[in-house]
């Protein structure tokens, strides 16, 4: 028996699938390996090796930090890749992470030896931070983010 569809339905059904997705989820792993280098280097210390919670300075911290595994309950799967993007880059508030002013927060953390005007480049460096916090992430628990 021969198929209803067409030959351009067959081909448009998957590219409609890719865009419901959306970037973070088809994320290259080379953008996760790079996200995890970023992490490592700038969350880490607060959210710990794996992103539940729990690095070294989080004992030290007034409001303990947020399992970063779990954000898709809280947020759905995919991540919604704008919104974990306020957290990360300071638009939308975290009462945990603090003033803006601080160090870790400051714009320091997102310039690049080439000097302002590299928007791109930090919208690329955040979007790779998303792409690894979706590859960690762990379907089926409660998640809270502070």
């Amino acid at each position: 028996m021969q198929s209803m569809m067409t030959s351009p339905q067959r081909w448009m059904i998957p590219l409609l699938g890719l865009l419901l997705v959306g970037p973070a989820a088809i994320a290259g792993p080379n953008d996760v390996a790079q996200g995890q280098a970023l992490y490592l280097r700038y969350c880490a210390s607060c959210h710990g090796l794996d992103g539940a919670g729990h690095g070294p300075v989080a004992p030290a911290l007034s409001t303990p930090p947020a399992n970063l595994r779990l954000l898709a309950e809280r947020y759905g799967n995919p991540l919604p890749e704008d919104q974990i993007a306020r957290f990360i880059d300071g638009r939308a508030d975290v009462k945990a992470h603090g003033q803006r002013d601080m160090p870790v927060w400051g714009e320091r953390v997102w310039e690049y030896p080439e000097g302002k005007g590299c928007e791109t480049q930090v919208k690329n460096r955040v979007a790779k931070l998303v792409a690894y916090l979706q590859s960690i992430q762990a379907v089926g628990q409660h998640a809270s983010l502070k």
